[in-house]
């Protein structure tokens, strides 16, 4: 069994045609039909049902089982180039929502210039979201994630860094400026902007929203805190936002939210569970797990 047959047979599963697989690869058909056929041979079992009838191909339970095993070689066999390709350039790639990034990086920069470590960093930005996939498939090293509950995946390993409030920001002229806290239910009327939808924001805010029986109005949607304040400030409408990407300039009012449960903002460092953390990268890991931010 080789790397080269496990490719063709994923095609293969794909295509579900030999002719446009041999095609795909530029090779001949009988290429990959005798790359299954050694397939089988290895595994004891059939994988393959040809309907000579209707020309069609049938994978058996076992063919596609195996497939799912295939596909995951592949990824670990990916993630591996990438993960050794990062050691070899001495470089450790690190995931930064741009909202932790603002709140964390000025004082862990700091850190990173004194330990002589700022240079081997790559920082990567996105959502979360977007984010943790790039680090299960061997894209990241590490990664700052925001989270509404510990990440818990049996392929990574975090370290819980801060937990903070959501809360919701008005124009400084607006009625509930005069307010210290609001209930999430007496906000019904009120017009939101909001992050978009790759921020964890979006999955507070719907958690908040089954929680209270409401469905609140958002009119409109970006992935840029500077609008989303500069809207609420000229009384647009107001945000939900967590308390670290509220600023004591910001020329908005920010008020907490009054009620029992509600969720937090989670900040966790996660990276691989199978993944031998380099020197550096443990010297990175360290730094940011012993220090307060």
């Amino acid at each position: 069994m080789n790397i080269k047959e496990l490719h063709y047979f994923q095609r293969l599963f794909q295509e579900i045609s030999f002719t446009k697989t041999a095609k795909f690869f530029h090779v001949s058909q009988p290429t990959i039909t005798a790359a299954v056929q050694r397939l089988e041979k290895e595994l004891d079992t059939q994988l393959v049902i040809r309907d000579q009838s209707h020309k069609n191909l049938i994978f058996t339970d076992s063919g596609k089982q195996f497939e799912k095993h295939v596909e995951q070689i592949l990824q670990e066999i990916e993630t591996a180039k990438l993960e050794i390709t990062a050691i070899k350039k001495e470089k450790v790639r690190l995931g930064l929502p741009p909202i932790i990034g603002s709140y964390y990086f000025p004082s862990l920069s700091s850190l990173l210039v004194k330990h002589d470590l700022l240079s081997r960093l790559e920082t990567h930005e996105d959502g979360s979201k977007l984010l943790l996939n790039k680090l299960i498939t061997g894209q990241l090293d590490l990664a700052l994630l925001g989270s509404v509950q510990r990440i818990e995946n049996e392929q990574l390993s975090g370290h819980m860094l801060s937990r903070k409030k959501f809360k919701i920001i008005v124009s400084r002229t607006h009625p509930l400026s005069q307010k210290r806290s609001v209930a999430f239910k007496d906000l019904l009327s009120e017009p939101f902007i909001q992050l978009n939808e790759r921020f964890i924001h979006s999955i507070a805010f719907q958690q908040l929203s089954r929680q209270t029986h409401t469905k609140p109005a958002i009119i409109y949607r970006t992935n840029d805190l500077q609008i989303i304040k500069g809207m609420v400030a000229n009384n647009v409408g107001i945000s939900f936002l967590t308390e670290m990407a509220i600023l004591p300039q910001d020329p908005v009012v920010a008020l907490a939210l009054s009620d029992d449960l509600q969720p937090e903002f989670l900040i966790q460092l996660v990276y691989r569970s199978n993944h031998l953390l380099t020197s550096v990268q443990q010297k990175i890991v360290d730094l940011m797990t012993t220090n307060d931010f």
